[in-house]
């Protein structure tokens, strides 16, 4: 009973209540709600303190906005949540336990025993954000491979955003000798490339590319480059270069030392393994000089002056060149300036084409030739006499080539 009468002298002394309520513990003038002085401030003990609710878990069922704001330190790390004192914030989207006072970067060890540290608030929302010992980035895996690695099971689109007249640039800079001392790059070396990787179902595989070399050998004044783009065929994993830019511009396709403008590689006799191949389609309505086009049934080129030649067509046999037919014209010229035609069947010639001839041999001196497209499949060859003289009747065969113009 004593020590009773005791404890409650004590409470009284020690704990004043104002008229507003405020409460002093170990003073009589409290300054807030609560205010509690230690029992020295220059020589502490080593109980001056407070101490709030120690947990070594979260309470399996969540607090709610009764307790938004409450605190407690917990005493271990576990999955989400590190050693300290935490609050409850039921304001979030996604209400929880927020860290107090508790650095953003904290210290740890990856399974692959590299020394690091993490983001604690995007490890607590389930995304690792860490850097190596080693100077490795990793977003989404906290065991980076690579020097930066973004690692997620949904959209890892990479966007760099400016409002600006220098766009965004994507640069890669490769230097010969040291980054404190750099100098040139050795001759045809690697300057940097962009590298597609997938799985086989047994390991990961490069598989293909663009990739940027020098030249040859850079020089103060002169760094030539070339650039290549790799794909990996079916049934291999090495991969082959498939276009090929050198310095002077000169394309390869296929070749790797592309000695011309545009180059490409040889045909073969299997399918699908030509050099170059053409689709058929409609033929510009107007010429244009230098077009190759092809309709179906011809192949066309137009020259410099603007005419429209079939290349070859369904006229032609087996062998490439021009679509001509040789036919025997009879021709009956008698007397001075008259002129004599023949109609000769030539399939593919139409309306709009012009066409060339010539005679095998050589016509009886005096007389000159001509041809036109009269009608579809219908070349005209006339023949005319310029002398004083009448021509013997006769026959001569004559090569036509119709020419789309």
């Amino acid at each position: 009973m004593f020590s009773n009468i005791k404890l409650a002298i004590a409470a009284t002394f020690c704990i004043t209540l104002s008229s507003i309520a405020q409460v002093g513990v170990n003073n009589s003038d409290p300054k807030s709600l609560l205010d509690i002085s230690a029992s020295s401030s220059t020589t502490p003990s080593s109980t001056d303190g407070i101490l709030i609710p120690r947990v070594s878990q979260f309470p399996s069922v969540s607090p709610n906005s009764d307790q938004d704001g409450m605190m407690a330190f917990l005493t271990q790390d576990i999955p989400g949540y590190s050693r300290g004192f935490h609050y409850w914030d039921n304001n979030l989207s996604t209400p929880k336990w927020v860290p107090i006072g508790a650095e953003e970067w904290k210290p740890g060890v990856n399974p692959s025993g590299d020394d690091l540290i993490y983001a604690l608030r995007a490890k607590a929302t389930g995304t690792d954000m860490v850097i190596t010992n080693d100077g490795r980035i990793g977003f989404g895996t906290d065991d980076p491979v690579e020097r930066f690695e973004f690692k997620g099971p949904g959209d890892n689109d990479f966007q760099i955003t400016s409002a600006n007249p220098n766009p965004p640039n994507f640069i890669l800079y490769n230097t010969g000798g040291t980054l404190e001392s750099p100098s040139a790059l050795a001759a045809n070396g690697e300057i940097g490339s962009f590298i597609v990787k997938t799985h086989d179902g047994s390991t990961i595989r490069e598989n293909g590319g663009f990739r940027f070399y020098m030249d040859g050998i850079a020089t103060p004044g002169s760094t030539p480059s070339r650039f290549v783009i790799n794909t990996t065929p079916q049934g291999s994993t090495s991969q082959q270069e498939r276009i090929v830019v050198r310095n002077n511009g000169n394309t390869g396709i296929s070749e790797s030392n592309p000695t011309a403008t545009l180059h490409l590689r040889a045909g073969g006799s299997n399918a699908q393994s030509a050099p170059i191949k053409l689709t058929s389609g409609s033929i510009l309505s107007t010429p244009e000089r230098g077009a190759l086009e092809y309709d179906g049934t011809n192949l066309y080129f137009t020259n410099n002056s603007g005419t429209r030649s079939v290349i070859n067509g369904s006229s032609s046999s087996s062998s490439s060149g021009p679509s001509t037919t040789s036919a025997n014209i009879y021709y009956n010229v008698p007397a001075q300036n008259s002129v004599d035609s023949w109609g000769v069947y030539i399939a593919g010639a139409q309306l709009g084409m012009s066409c060339s001839c010539a005679p095998e041999t050589v016509l009886p001196a005096g007389l000159t030739w001509s041809c036109y497209i009269s009608a579809a499949n219908t070349v005209k060859v006339r023949v005319s006499n310029f002398t004083n003289s009448t021509i013997v009747p006769g026959s001569i065969k004559f090569n036509i080539t119709p020419i789309l113009q």
